[in-house]
């Protein structure tokens, strides 16, 4: 199966229910150099907004917060993130994250898609 939007390829993809509150880590090419990212939610009372908070943990770890992300309706993000490369290949994210109403659970959807290929530096 191959699947593709705006040029680029769907190469992972899923729904997944978090159990409680805790994070969801994703391990993306575990053969060789794993890529791992970690999905959260956050809340920080002195903000009224909510954003994401993407920062590189580790050479191979991404950590992607939801901050004050509200309850209840999905949201995610409207532009593609670009996040480096993974088998010689641009990748990217799209991701969508529900919280439950009661904040006792939520839900992650995601699309990792290829792009173009990089060539050698």
């Amino acid at each position: 199966m191959r699947i593709t939007s705006g040029g680029f390829e769907a190469v992972y993809y899923g729904r997944v229910l978090a159990y409680d509150m805790n994070p969801i880590e994703i391990v993306l090419s575990e053969e060789n150099d794993p890529l791992t990212f970690v999905f959260c939610i956050e809340t920080e009372s002195e903000r009224d907004d909510f954003m994401t908070d993407i920062s590189l943990v580790r050479y191979n770890e991404v950590r992607i917060a939801c901050v004050n992300f509200p309850r209840g309706k999905p949201i995610g993000n409207q532009d593609m993130i670009h996040l480096g490369v993974l088998n010689n290949r641009k990748l990217s994210l799209r991701y969508e994250v529900t919280i439950n109403y009661d904040t006792t659970s939520w839900a992650l959807a995601f699309t990792f898609f290829s792009g173009e290929g990089v060539g050698p530096a």
